[in-house]
């Protein structure tokens, strides 16, 4: 596990923003259209033009405005409101990107969704419903904290991938066991953390443990993007370890769905 790193201060004041985490807030953002993506750019590397977006929760809150949802994720999470907290975030982002032309768009997922295998139809339903091919979209599962990948995690990953979902493991790095994780389950892109990079910048031998990971994604035919790309420095080693995307300040700011379009130019 890649000890935590602090990074620079972030510029984008949604972000910062706590979340009241109560209850009746979260079901507000499930059950009342409480829930409005912003879209942050992903870019190759090499061109920068533009060749994703992730799509980022912020949840409308009458004391912080439109607010980061770590709160609400931990709230759901623990009342088991986290499968339907999101499908809502889901239906929100399908009715975004079919705005976009065809651009990808990924959605994040909470690992403990994967214990339930009826989550798969449901998230295909999400976006089909909007009239979009699941194909479209990458779900990036975490791997910052301890989650169970269990028998029943592959086959709901399995059910995933048979609806045409891309499946990412996110903050790469900052979690344990990654590797056996790429090695044993089907995702098809790996997302390096911030934090990972920042020390492989500092560090020999993180810096060996990043390049070996990289090495070891491509030979599996992963996707690898690098996530929190903030400096010039950064992009400069991202482009000499060859990834194929990156993300960050340096490069674009969350922004909200008409602003994004615009950057678009759509």
């Amino acid at each position: 596990m890649i000890p935590n790193v602090p990074g620079p201060a972030s510029a984008d004041a949604h972000a910062r923003r706590p979340a009241p985490a109560s209850p009746s807030l979260l079901e507000a953002a499930i059950e009342r259209g409480g829930l409005h993506p912003f879209f942050h750019a992903r870019v190759a590397m090499g061109t920068r033009a533009i060749v994703g977006a992730e799509a980022l929760a912020r949840i409308a809150s009458a004391n912080a405005g439109l607010a980061a949802p770590a709160g609400y994720i931990e709230l759901a999470e623990r009342s088991q409101r986290i499968d339907a907290l999101t499908l809502a975030m889901a239906r929100a982002v399908a009715g975004h990107a079919a705005t976009f032309g065809e651009l990808p768009c990924s959605i994040n997922v909470s690992p403990l969704s994967l214990a339930n295998i009826a989550f798969a139809d449901a998230l295909a339903a999400a976006i089909t419903d909007a009239g979009l091919p699941c194909s479209r979209f990458t779900l990036e599962i975490t791997d910052a904290r301890q989650a169970d990948y269990s028998p029943r995690a592959f086959e709901t990953m399995t059910a995933l991938r048979a609806h045409g979902f891309g499946l990412a493991l996110d903050d790469f790095g900052a979690g344990a066991s990654n590797i056996d994780r790429l090695r044993n389950y089907p995702f098809t892109e790996v997302k390096i953390d911030p934090a990972f990079i920042r020390l492989a910048m500092d560090e020999a031998f993180a810096k060996a443990a990043l390049v070996s990971c990289v090495r070891l994604a491509r030979d599996h035919g992963l996707n690898v993007v690098a996530e929190g790309v903030e400096t010039q420095e950064m992009w400069d080693f991202m482009t000499w370890l060859k990834v194929d995307e990156a993300q960050g300040f340096l490069l674009h700011r969350p922004m909200q769905p008409q602003d994004f379009r615009a950057l678009l130019g759509r």
